[in-house]
């Protein structure tokens, strides 16, 4: 990036970040004669969380769904009484992912924004998006003593506990989704020409890394500018894959933001070329990639498409789809209009998942709520009931989040489905296996059901 975000953005230019730290940085009161000290952003009554999001601006289309269903989950418990008594106050600033221009209507600079939410001040930073945006501001998070939570974005930068003991991320690493697929391609396709086009930051290099990690070395490595692809609306794309269709590549795999997918999926089509496409789960949500070509042709062009998910699928049984359905319904302030038929798409059960996950930390973290009993809880807590196919668990050592999931097949323009079901884990260093998880998730806990 610079790098950019997990679930990432067609712009150009760099954004300003979120940072944190382990030191409680509150004031002191007397209560009978003594100094207590008091947690920042935590009464008895109420927790204050904050994030910056790229509400408006050239990001927002899907993204800024993240925090707002994170925030339906926090609204929905505590419609029944928070926690130990305690109601989740969630602040989002607008910072258009750094971005001015293109819609953006809030703030475009992380660092500012950031700084107001100090101002309330915050107990944590919880699900800020964006790879640039948090990068720039680790120091300054961690030089106020506030934990920054449950990033969104699979970079590796968040797995650095040494540096910043309260960075913490939350999803796969691109290392370890694209050794998961090497695995299904030498399995599955062992004699195919295989290509890449990477986005030309962390993103991609770290995708291709993995890929190679897994014993895929491509024939024809790309990896393409999100400047140009802003300012060409998406025509800088083709002849990547004109060269891929000389080149006859049989599997081409994207480690692509959706609207890299979409120009991706569009020159292919005007070429009549169709290799067998495997997508990053950050490009591929058919509710976002397929709009352009809805109706305009016989077959959805990224059907078929192989992609991969540490979420269950909507076409699953699995319980947490009609709670997060419940849940989204119940806040109409922030989903006007959804209904049992509206699409769940990938950033609204992303940013569900991410609220399930922080309230379970601090229920377990207990009444007795500290910045350095959270971060304790957290690294010695293995989660195993949240909508993640596998649990999350984070060490002192480890601060990556995620490990595992399944691969899936695009079956419409609104769904996918796992292609076997088996789900995967591994770690992002370049000799771990990929191996079939020996513990899933298990449902949803009673006292949120």
């Amino acid at each position: 990036m610079v790098k950019t975000t997990t679930r990432r953005v067609t712009i150009s230019g760099t954004a300003l970040l979120l940072c944190l730290g382990l030191v409680t940085a509150g004031s002191s009161i007397v209560s009978a004669g003594a100094a207590v000290k008091k947690t920042p952003g935590v009464t008895a009554k109420q927790i204050t969380i904050g994030a910056t999001e790229p509400v408006t601006g050239i990001a927002s289309a899907g993204y800024n769904q993240v925090a707002k269903a994170a925030n339906a989950v926090f609204k929905y418990v505590n419609a029944r009484g928070g926690i130990y008594g305690r109601k989740i106050k969630y602040v989002i600033k607008d910072d258009c992912y750094g971005t001015p221009g293109f819609g953006c209507t809030g703030v475009p600079n992380t660092a500012t924004q950031t700084h107001s939410l100090l101002g309330l001040p915050v107990f944590a930073t919880v699900a800020s998006l964006g790879t640039p945006t948090q990068d720039t501001v680790r120091a300054l998070l961690k030089g106020d003593g506030v934990p920054q939570l449950f990033v969104a974005s699979g970079s590796l930068d968040w797995n650095n506990p040494h540096q910043y003991p309260g960075l913490f991320g939350w999803q796969p690493s691109y290392n370890e989704e694209s050794k998961i697929f090497a695995k299904y391609i030498k399995a599955t396709f062992p004699t195919a020409n295989v290509c890449f086009l990477g986005q030309g930051d962390d993103f991609g290099t770290d995708g291709l890394a993995g890929l190679i990690a897994g014993g895929v070395t491509p024939s024809d490595e790309q990896l393409y500018s999100v400047g140009a692809l802003v300012t060409s609306s998406g025509a800088s794309i083709a002849p990547y894959i004109q060269r891929f269709d000389t080149d006859k590549c049989t599997i081409v795999v994207l480690d692509s933001i959706p609207g890299a997918t979409d120009a991706a999926l569009g020159a292919a089509l005007q070429l009549g070329y169709s290799p067998q496409w495997v997508i990053s789960s950050v490009g591929s949500d058919p509710q976002t990639v397929d709009a352009p070509f809805v109706g305009k042709v016989p077959t959805d062009p990224e059907q078929g498409a192989i992609s991969f998910s540490y979420l269950p699928t909507t076409t699953t049984s699995s319980p947490w789809i009609p709670w997060i359905y419940k849940v989204i319904k119940a806040d109409p302030a922030d989903f006007p209009g959804f209904t049992s038929s509206s699409v769940l798409n990938g950033d609204i059960a992303y940013g569900a998942a991410i609220g399930v996950a922080f309230v379970e930390a601090l229920k377990a973290t207990g009444k007795n709520l500290t910045r350095a009993g959270f971060l304790h809880t957290l690294q010695t807590t293995v989660f195993s009931q949240t909508p993640s196919l596998v649990p999350l668990s984070y060490t002192n050592s480890n601060h990556q989040g995620l490990n595992g999931g399944y691969l899936t097949t695009v079956i419409s323009d609104a769904a996918q489905k796992p292609i076997t079901g088996t789900v995967y884990t591994t770690d992002s260093s370049t000799t771990g296996p990929v191996t079939v998880a020996k513990k899933l998730s298990a449902g949803i806990p009673a006292w949120i059901k």
